[in-house]
């Protein structure tokens, strides 16, 4: 019987010097994803965190040590992300709001929000950034909104 170690939260392995095996770097309890995938943009990580199936928060960890910048509480829920030009585009899966909140290890500091109010079901779908054009699906509604700068 192989014996295996179970840890919560997100975990960094890294090679061993020669290559052969894989070592624990570091494990940050809070960054336990659900659903929502994580981004790394200039040495931290965000994504959101599962409390239950219905709650989480948002984190951001830093890269190389594994050190909780921030956890922070947006309408209690969790969801996923995509990230273009110094901005993450978070779609929170209960209630389909999306906020376009600064990637910045300081603080979950949302710029602006609205409401995805076409489609049905739950907010599931990941968010999808091509040539300026932020996509959101939600049930058998695709959306597309213009992000480019002028």
């Amino acid at each position: 019987m192989v014996e295996h170690e179970y840890v919560l939260g997100g975990t960094q392995l890294r090679l061993t010097a020669d290559g052969g095996g894989v070592e624990k770097a570091w494990n940050q309890p809070v960054l336990d994803t659900h659903h929502g995938g994580l981004v790394l943009v200039d040495g931290f990580l965000y994504g959101s965190t599962f409390e239950s199936t219905t709650k989480g928060s948002w984190a951001c960890v830093e890269w190389d040590t594994g050190k909780l910048m921030y956890d922070a509480d947006w309408n209690g829920n969790k969801g996923s992300l995509v990230y273009a030009d110094g901005m993450l585009y978070c779609y929170e899966e209960e209630t389909g709001n999306l906020a376009l909140v600064r990637a910045t290890p300081e603080k979950f500091d949302i710029v602006s929000s609205f409401t995805i109010t076409q489609g049905s079901g739950k907010h599931w779908a990941h968010p999808s950034i091509a040539d300026g054009v932020l996509y959101i699906r939600h049930g058998e509604v695709l959306m597309a909104f213009d992000i480019k700068g002028t």
